[in-house]
């Protein structure tokens, strides 16, 4: 987790917030004005040459095949009437390229920083090392990480980008498809390894096997909507004092804004919080390139998503306050 931002992140007031957006999304707009005209001109000059040279094409056929009989020469001068069309239709889809290219190299970055100060990258995340020693993701041969975002927020890293999980090279479907996030934690103070979870598919599959150290814990809370979870942990006594009501509730709340997704957390090596959200709307790509940027909605809903993500370190914040000096 390199190439954080030096600053923690600030949480901002949303009227603020809601007129920056406001700012970016016309500068978006005028960016996606821009690509639209220079395509439209594009496609009428494509049009317009493809028929000149398909029809000069077709003239130079009919000239070397009927009245000189020379059949290659002819579709020679086919392919060259055809060539320049499939050159130019190449040429008037740049700007498409290049509208989604500055979404990923303009617009997020910009939406990122509105964010509290995040850094954007649109092809990083989690390390791989890192994934497979959480222990709440399924088997695969293929990770796929996009759209990263990183920060600080009170001592704690924060990285969380677009994962995607394939079982084998050939699958075209992954097994998980969704948002992974990581937060590392400046002091150690986490025992053990911990999992939640409130996929009760994952929990059947992975407690007899993978998870067969772990002691199953019970933690109640006082709303039932909480108590999605099923706990299990290496070191259970620690994992009761760590894994209280409050973290239960700021997990469950998560998993309601991403479209209540089953979501699975891990603790672990002492300094690592791990979170799994199968999510499948892709959530950073640029949208039609015909249709007008809407983008504050989607913004706001970032916004919101980011700040839940913070109220789980300000959680551990508590709990640094009344177990100082625990390590791993």
């Amino acid at each position: 987790m390199n190439d954080l931002p030096p600053s923690d992140l600030q949480r901002r007031e949303d009227a603020r917030f809601q007129q920056d957006v406001e700012q970016l999304i016309d500068s978006a707009e005028r960016t996606r004005l821009h690509h639209m005209k220079v395509q439209r001109s594009r496609n009428l000059l494509s049009l317009f040459s493809g028929i000149v040279t398909v029809i000069a094409g077709a003239a130079g056929f009919g000239w070397f095949f009927l009245m000189q009989g020379q059949l290659m020469f002819g579709i020679a001068a086919m392919a060259a009437g055809i060539a320049p069309l499939i050159l130019m239709k190449f040429w008037a889809a740049q700007p498409v390229k290049a509208y989604i290219r500055s979404h990923k190299t303009e617009f997020m970055p910009q939406m990122a920083d509105l964010l509290g100060g995040l850094k954007f990258y649109p092809a990083r995340g989690i390390s791989r090392k890192i994934v497979s020693k959480t222990g709440v993701i399924p088997p695969h041969e293929i990770y796929k990480a996009e759209d990263c975002f990183m920060g600080k927020y009170k001592n704690v890293k924060v990285i969380f980008s677009e994962a995607r999980l394939y079982k084998t090279k050939r699958d075209k479907e992954p097994v998980f498809d969704g948002i992974f996030v990581l937060l590392e934690i400046g002091d150690k103070m986490i025992e053990g390894h911990t999992i939640l979870t409130a996929d009760g598919a994952l929990a059947k599959r992975a407690a007899p096997t993978l998870w067969r150290k772990f002691t199953p814990v019970n933690i109640q809370t006082a709303n039932p909507s909480w108590n999605r979870f099923q706990i299990f942990s290496t070191k259970p006594e620690s994992a009761e004092l760590l894994v209280g009501e409050k973290f239960l509730k700021e997990l469950a709340e998560a998993a309601e804004i991403f479209n209540d997704a089953p979501l699975s957390a891990a603790l672990f090596a002492g300094k690592y919080i791990f979170i799994a959200i199968p999510y499948e709307e892709d959530m950073f790509e640029a949208s039609n390139m015909h249709v007008p940027v809407t983008t504050k909605r989607h913004a706001l809903q970032c916004k919101k998503e980011i700040e839940q993500l913070l109220e789980i370190i300000d959680v551990f914040d508590v709990y640094k306050a009344q177990v100082p000096g625990s390590v791993s």
